[in-house]
Formats: structure tokens, C-alpha cells, sequence
């Protein structure tokens, strides 16, 4: 299990991981038609942990990790800072398509 405490010594801070999920649970909302389906999941890994968000939706532009840069009328910014996020800890960010087509995106966190 990924312990609280990980995150608060050294690495990715809670409050990284919090913005993360945040701007990720922004994206799902602005991004996919109401009522689509969504799973959120926090696994640990053997270096930390990954956060995936996967969705229903219409799945993700192909230059969807560029920041400034949306075909659905924003400015990318929440997967920066998600990326960001991630990469503070030494981890990184995935994206891909989820089962269903839809987004998939994955946030490696490292911990010590």
C-alpha cells in the first residue's frame, strides 16, 4: 500500500499529488460528454506509486501533452501541471487510450 507518509518525505509532496488528481478530475469534466464513465486508481509501485485516470470519452488529441495547444477549446494547462507534478518526485507522465477508447493517462510518482 502506498502510505501517506511517502509522500511528505522528500519526493512528491501530498499537496503535489492533490493538484495532480485535481487537474486531472478537471479534465474529465471539461473534456467528456456529461455522464461519461471514469476510474481513478492509486497502485503502488516498486519505486512509488502511479495514479491513472482512465475515461470513457471521445480519447485525447494526438498533441494533448503540448501545453497551449487543445482542439476542445483550453489551453492544455491541466495536463502540465499534472506532468509537472509527477516529474517533481522524478517520476513522469503516460498518455494513451483507455479499453473503451477513451483517455488513459498515468502519473508515475517516485518516493523514497
Amino acid at each position: 500500500a502506498v502510505e501517506a507518509r511517502h509522500f511528505t518525505d522528500g519526493g512528491a509532496g501530498a499537496e503535489d499529488l492533490a493538484t495532480a488528481v485535481n487537474a486531472l478530475m478537471e479534465n474529465v469534466i471539461a473534456h467528456t460528454p456529461e455522464g461519461t464513465a471514469f476510474a481513478v486508481t492509486l497502485v503502488a509501485t516498486g519505486d512509488g506509486a502511479a495514479l491513472t485516470v482512465a475515461d470513457d470519452g471521445p480519447g485525447l488529441p494526438a498533441d494533448a501533452a503540448v501545453r497551449g495547444r487543445s482542439d476542445r477549446g483550453s489551453s492544455g494547462l491541466g495536463l502540465d501541471i499534472a506532468r509537472r507534478c509527477a516529474e517533481a518526485s522524478g517520476g513522469s507522465m503516460t498518455l494513451g487510450a483507455s479499453p473503451t477508447g477513451g483517455s488513459l493517462i498515468t502519473l508515475h510518482f517516485l518516493v523514497p
